[in-house]
């Protein structure tokens, strides 16, 4: 099925899930597009990069322009921007009929100043705007895992409310972003909940920094152990079958209004809470209850644990691994920065050996295993995808993480010059 397609990166980089998207999308030559044309928007350059960009990405642009377009615009100072992006039409004279908004911050120590602003004000304008444009068939946007899971025995349903609870002010922003755009009238809209995202092109979330510490500890010779309990849950979802749930969420939604689409789909998304919403124009207020709209969640069906995750990464560098457990003295957030620092000093100290005596040196690799102090916390990412399997009938590709992921992710660092080749990784073909 070909359909002109218009899809909203993240802040950019190879960190981002919009150009795993792109590649779903748009394969390398003579696969045939699933779409017959892609605007893609962001506030950096490409030609030359302002952010680090992949090589295959950025042969991706290149090698398939025809089917994709690369618009450089700040979609946090709207005006004009928006109605361009939405107007000017495709190569071929017709308009744009699915949008793919997943823009936002992804950084969890700013103000709600920063998330209203990056994430709330860009969702809401352009879901206003595209509810303007009766051409547009299916509207998508995506809500991180920034919920408060934390019991660790339970994978939580789209229905039950508990399981939206925010984690900090990105996570009530985003909650509430969904919110406010799922109360505009007419919109086609489907809202998918991700688990934490993983492979090519994902560079800085925890799969990515726990295969990092793999190759830390292969290198030390020593166990790998981690914080918390082992069945702890941390949901993974593979880059291409995240972008693919999206695209058949995106076909599911095209020939259905609203109404139809919430009797067989909707759930409510209940208020965050938060104090300052009241006072930010267009968020939906407590008092208003919860917003029903379709939503999917989307992680694979291997149900990942931080046990599971550290046992394919040990099973696949030939390490042990373990687990600290709750660390009765670790009593507040100072002690858990320390540990924090502690942590970062001493994995930052091999990495800049293992990548200076990497054959050849990468100095310059932005793969890092330096680890944010919240993701260093008692908090589990745990979904349950039976809804979007049930109603969407989307079947996983990658339906768990394990070696072969690893090994794919490691041979994609490969052929981007990104990842160092030591003897400690040399077995890993």
């Amino acid at each position: 099925m070909n359909v002109d397609l218009f899809c909203l990166p993240l802040k950019g980089g190879v960190d981002s899930i919009a150009p795993g998207i792109v590649q779903y999308l748009v394969p390398a030559a003579p696969a045939e597009p699933l779409v017959s044309h892609i605007r893609l928007v962001d506030k950096y350059s490409v030609n030359p990069p302002t952010t680090y960009l992949s090589k295959i990405f950025q042969d991706r642009l290149r090698e398939r322009k025809d089917y994709i377009e690369y618009r450089q615009g700040n979609l946090q100072n709207p005006a004009g921007v928006i109605d361009k992006v939405y107007d000017d039409p495709a190569p071929d004279g017709r308009p744009y009929t699915y949008v793919i908004d997943i823009a936002g911050n992804l950084a969890y120590n700013l103000p709600p100043e920063v998330h209203i602003q990056h994430t709330f004000r860009v969702a809401v304008a352009l879901a206003k705007a595209a509810a303007k444009r009766p051409h547009i068939q299916s509207y998508i946007r995506m809500v991180g895992p920034f919920s408060e899971h934390t019991d660790f025995k339970k994978k939580w349903k789209e229905s039950e409310e508990k399981g939206w609870r925010p984690w900090g002010a990105r996570g009530t922003w985003w909650l509430e972003a969904a919110r406010a755009v799922a109360s505009i009238p007419n919109l086609p809209l489907v809202v998918i909940r991700c688990a934490t995202v993983y492979g090519p092109e994902i560079i800085r979330l925890e799969a990515c920094i726990t295969i990092l510490c793999g190759l830390i500890y292969k290198s030390i010779d020593k166990e790998m152990k981690f914080l918390w309990n082992p069945r702890m849950r941390k949901n993974t979802i593979h880059i291409y079958d995240l972008a693919g749930a999206i695209w058949a969420c995106a076909q599911w939604i095209a020939d259905k209004d609203r109404a139809t689409a919430n009797a067989l789909a909707g759930d409510i998304l209940p208020p965050s809470g938060d104090k300052d919403v009241p006072n930010v124009p267009d968020a939906v207020p407590k008092s208003a209850g919860g917003i029903l709209v379709p939503c999917f969640n989307i992680t694979d069906d291997g149900d990942t644990t931080q046990e599971t995750m550290n046992n394919a990464v040990g099973r696949l560098f030939g390490i042990k691994v373990g687990f600290h457990g709750t660390i009765t003295n670790v009593i507040s957030g100072m002690r858990m920065r320390d540990v924090a620092e502690d942590v970062n000093e001493s994995h930052m100290q091999e990495w800049g050996k293992i990548i200076q005596m990497a054959n050849p040196p990468v100095p310059r690799t932005p793969l890092s295993p330096y680890v944010d102090l919240h993701i260093l916390d008692e908090h589990g990412i745990a979904m349950d995808n039976e809804k979007l399997k049930r109603i969407v009938g989307y079947k996983m590709t990658y339906p768990s993480f394990c070696e072969d992921t690893i090994r794919q992710f490691i041979n994609w660092a490969r052929s981007e010059g990104i990842w160092p080749e030591t003897e400690f990784s040399a077995h890993i073909q």
